[in-house]
This record gives structure tokens, sequence and C-alpha cells, in this order.
């Protein structure tokens, strides 16, 4: 056999993939080059299957010397459940979900019709363009074209197009367009209080804990007993569709200043409950399994904003008491811009993009403890 066909011999790879919760996936692959050059890739649930289309592939090469090539004419909705299956391996539910979305609402709508290879450069800058002349935010298109551009990515490394045409297509630019609104602690306060008039402790606590640790409603929500530390918290989990994952990042674990104030709230809270066990979860069901999307969804509407809007603050999200913690620590003097980052899951650059102008806000000010800041709105709201 030739250095040229014993190249495009048929073989058995284990394609190894690391999952979102840290563990590894292994996956039987089948893997040959057809005779038009391109580099094919077919996937197995077991080893066996794998090695019998090895198997076939190889007779097929020895009979005819080479493997057959591929006609270039799957449609975009024919390689999405191929790309879908692949992706499900690999990411997070919530972002599988994010994905179904964005093809049913984006990219089947105009291009699941078409042949892989028709799909231009062109087509694709003027469905950019389309999309943010529709009023479709800038994340969103750019969330779509770089599923478009994952997909593709599959389709040229499994032969099924030429070339990958979103990949020299501008994708709109990250970042936010505005300065973001920070609810002081006054605010907070306000807020944390009214909860308290309503009998609701529980959301209460979770404002605090949203508010005067920086952590993600996601990874408050997946915060048990053991995790709470004498002067830290420990963030090592979130919770996405009813289930514990890693962190946004994938980092193992972080650490968050526990301030006395909400250590306060937090021991409260588990008194009240009765929460004593190590692995019991602080804001769990009544069943004591991790919320739910509509658990959330129902939180936000029925507790969350009806008591927002109830005191006159408007619809805020729950992610915007995150930026209540570094509007604290900036003020405080005591956590340097690399410190702040550890503690929100951020890297420094993206914090201090976040952050600029509160760092402007605080350059020529005394410095306050977070603490002070807290205890000072809460003793003016009593």
């Amino acid at each position: 056999m030739t250095a040229a066909a014993d190249s495009r011999k048929p073989r058995v790879e284990q394609r190894r993939r690391r999952r979102t919760d840290g563990s590894i996936s292994t996956t039987p692959t089948v893997r040959w080059t057809d005779q038009d050059g391109a580099r094919r890739r077919l996937s197995f649930d077991t080893f066996e299957e794998a090695d019998l289309e090895r198997a076939r592939l190889a007779l097929e090469l020895a009979q005819t010397g080479s493997i057959g090539g591929t006609v270039r004419d799957n449609t975009l909705a024919a390689l999405w459940p191929t790309y879908r299956a692949d992706a499900v391996a690999r990411l997070a539910r919530a972002t599988i979900v994010s994905y179904d979305r964005c093809w049913s609402r984006h990219l089947a709508p105009r291009f699941g019709d078409m042949v892989l290879d028709e799909i231009t450069p062109r087509a694709v800058a003027q469905w950019r363009a389309d999309m943010l002349g529709n009023g479709v935010g800038r994340e969103t298109v750019r969330r779509a074209m770089v599923l478009l551009q994952a997909m593709f990515t599959l389709g040229v490394e499994w032969g099924e197009a030429e070339r990958n045409p979103v990949s020299v297509v501008r994708k709109p630019r990250q970042g936010r367009l505005r300065a973001i609104e920070v609810l002081d602690p006054a605010t907070v306060e306000r807020l944390r209080r009214a909860l308290l008039a309503d009998g609701d402790h529980f959301s209460a606590t979770l404002v605090s804990v949203l508010a005067y640790a920086g952590v993600r409603p996601g990874e408050g929500i997946a915060l048990e007993r053991r995790h709470i530390r004498e002067d830290t918290i420990l963030v090592e989990q979130a919770v996405s569709y009813g289930s514990l994952k890693l962190q946004k990042t994938g980092r193992v674990y972080r650490t968050v200043d526990l301030l006395p104030e909400l250590r306060e709230d937090i021991l409260a809270w588990c008194d009240m409950k009765e929460i004593t066990r190590p692995d019991a979860p602080l804001f769990g069901r009544s069943d004591g399994g991790w919320m739910r999307p509509d658990d959330w969804k129902n939180w936000r509407r029925r507790h969350f904003n009806a008591t927002t809007e109830a005191i006159d603050l408007g619809r805020p999200r729950p992610y915007d008491l995150r930026h209540s913690f570094a509007s604290l620590m900036i003020p405080d003097g005591n956590t340097s811009i690399v410190e702040l980052a550890e503690q929100l899951g951020h890297s420094p650059t993206e914090t201090l993009k976040t952050y600029a102008h509160v760092f402007a806000e605080h350059r020529r000010q005394p410095r306050v403890p977070a603490s002070d800041l807290i205890r000072a709105a809460r003793d003016s709201s009593t």
C-alpha cells in the first residue's frame, strides 16, 4: 500500500472530552481521509460499533484503493442534529437550551434549507445586518453568529463544508453600552426591610447574600451550610435546571469575604429553618431539592419584583445586586482590583472594565469600611 493510501487508512480513536462537571467522557471515533482529501469522522456509542465501521471502510479501501468522497449537498438543517448531539456531551444544559432557542429563532429560518457551501460570508454579513436592523440585541446577534460558526467548524472537520464563512465576518463587539446601575446599601436595606415586613425571611436572606457576597444567582441558590465559614463563603458550585454544576468559569472554587452583617443574616436564617446538616441547601425547595427554572421565575416575579415595584424601585434584576458587593468593596479600599476580581469570579480586566466608573467616583473619597456602610443603612432604616 502506498504512503498516500496508508494515510487514508481508517482508524479508531478514543475521543476524550471534559464535561461541565469536571469528569471525562470517552467516545469511540472512526477517523479517515476520503478520496477528495477531506478528513472525516464518525462517533459511536461502543468500541465494537466503531471497529465494525473501521473494518467496513478498510475493506472499501482495499478493494477500490480509496474511500468514497462526499457530495457536499447537505443543508444546515441536516447538520444541526449532528452538531447538537456533539454539543450535548460538552456543554451545560442551559447552554444547549439557549442554542435550541437560537437555532429555531435565528438560524433555521434564514439558513436551514441552504446547502452549506452556498452560505457565503456576504450572506452571513447581510444576516447580521438584518438582525441588528430589526432590533435584535447585539449579544443575541453575537451568540447566533458564534453558534453558526461552531456548526461550520464541525462541518469543515467532517468534510461536509469546504470553508467556514462566519470566521471572516466581524461579530458585534462585546461589552456594555451603558454604565451599570448600582443598588447602594440604603436601597438594598429598603428592599430587605420590606421583605422582612411581609414575613419573607427567605427572600430577605437571599437578597442579602446576593448584595453582600456578590455571587451570581445560580451560585447563591447553590450554597450549602458547609460553605459558610467563619470569615469567608466558599463558592464551588451553581444550580442550573435543578442540578448542580461547576461555576460559570469552570473554576474549582473561589472564596468571598463574609461581612459580619451578612453572617448574622445567614445564621439567623439557618436557626429559623433549623439548617444544621453540612450538606443542607440554604435556599432549597420545600422538598429539599434545588430550585428549578420555574421556581426561580416564580420567586423573581411574586417576591422580588412585586416588592421592588411596591417600594418604587422599578424592576431591577436579582443579578444587579451582585454589583452592590463590588460597590461596597471599592470604597472600602482594602481590596485590590485583582482581589476583587478573584472574589467576583472575573478576570481583573473584566472587573476594571465593568466598574471603572465606580473606581473613578471613589478615587479621592475617604475610605469607608463596607460593614460601616451596611450598618449605617440598617440603622437609618429602623
